[in-house]
């Protein structure tokens, strides 16, 4: 048989009595109606509901806090096992949350996720990110002028009985359709996920016993669709407690009410006890497996057969009282938390996303990406003004047959009115994107997240929604963090020019001040812009006459070459003409690239004054040839002029 995931007594129970981490002082706190935690990155000085208190010093990993987690227990008394494997679970209230030394992979209420940065032991101290973890067990974080506060509403941290009776209110079975299978569920049972879709874990609320459901593909009838030989079931069972080093103080077939089953009562190698009973069914194979730790015989397991008796191979999806753990295996998987801390945002991107260390922007393989920006608001501004602003933007700046605009819809995000402006575009022959933009504003700032994906994955529009659910914004951090912050792209003035002068090679150029500048030598041999889309340049080369310089560059396009562009795709020059630019003769021409990633068009202007050729390039993406480019391009040449050296 495949092994399965069977947390035995040895590692959930057995930490879960043996070695929870807890507090002297954390029942007095509870009763506050909130509980707070106040610490700085680099200092070891923390301030724990209202007291001062040493900790190791909190250092920045993958983007986010690292902090020692006894300061969840020392804070807001949660408990914190150590399992078997490295695997270390933090319980508050009904949040429960497992993660592994030197992983980011982790569960969080049943839910697998992928932490910022993966827990570690640093100088014999166990480092977690906090932020992630806080938002786990139902708190907030914020960061205000450089210091981090950390709260958690008193009853989310409170547990017994009530948070798991909330939990599965009015339940009174639970268990899985896809799989088939139920037991009942006693108010007292906490369900802690699994680590995949065919496994449940239960714990009751005092931590004595624990409950596991295991499903795996029926591997010992001669066919899945009869029933099981009983000898064969137990033999199987027997075989695979044996292989974990336990020793079988009890082993039978039972011809139970609910159908046959074959039981094992075995003990660990320290000293607990459990009892695993393995049904076939359905196609598949059930172990249900009960560990007690209040049990130190075999006979013990007879005292406390309600719940296991209760196990069946079916569940009923119409029976309102029975939870649907399905539900869960099957939700979303989330990924890494794309978050900024001093910007007070955070999004919990889905499975398979990454953001690099040295980035703004989530990226998934297929192409898609996330990003998000915080920016100052213009003057008299509205939410709507911005949103029209953006529209009024790709109006300009991308061909009809490139861009269409879907709509323009209102909701709340973390309690914040939003606008979500959908638009499609496309670059190169055939693919198109959707991207969403949600714009949040209030006050004197806003929040800006952009998503873009492939429109014909049926994943974008999923991915965007889970996004937007799990998105907080947090202004109050912003505002205390920041003063007056650059406008957003598409807010910008872009009728503002700025003059550019060459005292080496005697010219001047008047540009738009929003073209982006690399890091220009004005008085090197080549300079160069770029805008959305395109890219502007200017080019000195010496040359023997005009003739010779216009042959020498369209032969530089023709042959494949680079250009000015760096694409190595052959262009299709014209002829061009002749002409006169800044006073002296000149020749200009067009040539067309027909890349299949982005096709695109190549303006260029050149001429000569004394032994030096001056070529003046404008190449932009088809996309984006747009008459306002084509006229900003046009008002940049004209500015063209010669000054004195």
């Amino acid at each position: 048989m495949n092994t399965w995931m069977r947390m035995t007594t040895t590692g959930l129970l057995a930490a879960g009595i043996t070695v929870a981490t807890s507090y002297a002082g954390v029942g007095t706190v509870s009763a506050a109606e909130l509980l707070e935690l106040k610490l700085k990155k680099g200092s070891t000085s923390a301030t724990i509901n209202g007291d001062k208190q040493t900790i190791i010093k909190p250092y920045e990993a993958g983007g986010t806090t690292m902090v020692q987690l006894g300061l969840f227990s020392r804070a807001f008394g949660a408990q914190v096992e150590l399992h078997d494997d490295n695997v270390i679970q933090l319980t508050s209230g009904k949040h429960i949350i497992s993660m592994t030394i030197g992983s980011k992979i982790a569960t969080m209420n049943g839910k697998k996720v992928t932490l910022p940065a993966a827990p570690v032991m640093r100088l014999g101290t166990l480092m977690v990110p906090l932020r992630p973890l806080t938002e786990g067990i139902g708190g907030n974080m914020k960061v205000i002028s450089g210091q981090i506060v950390v709260t958690l509403p008193a009853s989310e941290a409170q547990s017994g009985s009530n948070d798991s009776a909330a939990q599965h209110a009015g339940k009174t079975r639970v268990g899985d359709s896809k799989y088939q299978w139920s037991i009942n569920y006693p108010e007292d049972l906490t369900y802690l996920g699994g680590s995949n879709a065919t496994i449940a874990n239960f714990m009751n609320t005092e931590g004595t016993y624990l409950l596991q459901v295991a499903v795996e593909p029926d591997t010992v009838t001669g066919s899945v669709y009869t029933q099981a030989d009983s000898d064969d079931l137990l033999d199987e069972l027997v075989s695979y407690t044996r292989s974990l080093d336990e020793t079988i103080l009890d082993q039978q077939i039972v011809n139970g009410s609910n159908g046959t089953y074959a039981r094992v009562i075995s003990k660990t190698t320290d000293g607990y006890l459990s009892e695993t009973r393995l049904y076939a069914g359905n196609g598949y194979l059930y172990f249900v497996m009960y560990a007690d730790s209040q049990a130190y015989s075999y006979k013990d397991f007879n005292d406390n057969q309600a719940l296991l008796n209760s196990f069946q191979l079916s569940f009923n999806s119409d029976d309102d009282k029975a939870e649907d753990i399905a539900e869960d295996s099957d939700a979303e998987e989330t990924g890494e938390t794309f978050s900024n801390e001093d910007y007070g945002i955070s999004v919990n991107l889905p499975s398979g996303w990454s953001v690099s260390d040295d980035s703004d922007e989530a990226t998934n393989k297929d192409e898609s990406y996330a990003k998000f920006g915080v920016y100052s608001v213009p003057a008299g501004s509205t939410v709507q003004n911005w949103s029209q602003d953006i529209r009024n933007w790709f109006d300009q700046n991308f061909a009809a047959d490139h861009y269409r605009y879907i709509g323009t819809t209102e909701r709340q995000i973390d309690g914040h009115n939003a606008v979500i402006n959908e638009m499609q575009y496309m670059y190169g022959n055939d693919e198109w994107y959707t991207e969403y933009e949600v714009l949040i504003q209030q006050g004197d700032y806003r929040y800006y997240f952009e998503y873009s994906g492939l429109t014909d994955s049926p994943q974008t529009d999923a991915e965007f929604e889970q996004m937007v659910r799990s998105m907080k914004v947090d202004f109050e951090t912003l505002q205390s963090n920041f003063g007056h912050l650059p406008l957003d792209y598409y807010s910008e003035d872009r009728t503002k020019t700025v003059t550019r002068t060459s005292t080496t090679y005697g010219y001047s150029l008047q540009v738009p001040r929003y073209w982006s500048d690399a890091g220009n030598d004005y008085n090197a041999t080549g300079v160069s812009y770029y805008y959305t889309g395109g890219s502007f340049y200017v080019s000195i080369k010496n040359s023997s006459s005009l003739e010779q310089a216009v042959q020498d560059w369209k032969s530089s396009l023709t042959s494949g070459g680079t250009g000015t562009t760096g694409s190595s795709s052959t262009a299709t020059v014209s002829e061009g003409q002749p002409t006169t630019f800044a006073g002296v003769p000149a020749y200009t021409f067009t040539a067309t690239f027909s890349s299949d990633d982005a096709p695109y068009t190549g303006t260029y202007t050149i001429f000569t004054k004394g032994k030096r050729t001056f070529i003046l390039s404008s190449e932009v993406n088809n996309a984006n040839n747009t008459a306002t480019h084509q006229a900003e391009v046009a008002s940049v040449l004209s500015s063209f002029q010669w000054t004195a050296k």
